[in-house]
């Protein structure tokens, strides 16, 4: 089982306590703090942490799934490391993103949380609503184009 992390296990220092963990440039790119950085750089020589580069391939078909339930939150970051576990199945990732555990559900990928403690029970899709005249999209407008008025993401059980 191929082990990936996003940047809070980086941030939790978690790869000190592992052989081998997988991740993307995207999120070592994020990891920024100082304490967190040298230890990252320690794992990195010794080559405890493997960067990789996903296949386009896997973040395409991520991308499908974001288009299909609608979640629109997430980042580059977010994609390439959901990409990479697709790539390197069988795998588990570590997170605490809610939206990133909703769509390695979607894909049949594991997770784990990591200081939180929640996981996603079950997996969701998202519309799009507007809180004053109740129209619903499936674009993330900031207002309703309609009438002027907040638009919210909310959550569809499937």
């Amino acid at each position: 089982m191929h082990i990936i992390f996003d940047t809070s296990a980086f941030l939790a220092g978690l790869q000190l306590s592992l052989d081998r963990v997988y991740t993307t440039q995207e999120v070592i790119n994020e990891i920024k703090d100082k304490y967190s950085r040298f230890n990252l750089e320690i794992a990195i020589s010794s080559g405890k942490v493997i960067i990789m580069k996903p296949s386009t391939r896997s973040v395409e078909k991520v991308t499908k799934v974001l288009n299909l339930t609608k979640e629109r939150k997430l980042s580059n970051t977010d994609i390439s490391v959901i990409a990479l576990a697709l790539d390197l199945q069988p795998s588990i990732v570590f997170t605490d993103d809610l939206s990133v555990q909703n769509i390695l559900k979607h894909v049949r990928i594991q997770f784990s949380s990591i200081k939180i403690n929640k996981k996603v029970e079950k997996s969701f899709k998202f519309k799009y609503v507007c809180i004053d005249c109740k129209r619903e999209f499936d674009i993330d407008y900031r207002e309703c184009p309609y009438c002027g008025g907040k638009v919210v993401k909310r959550r569809i059980m499937e």
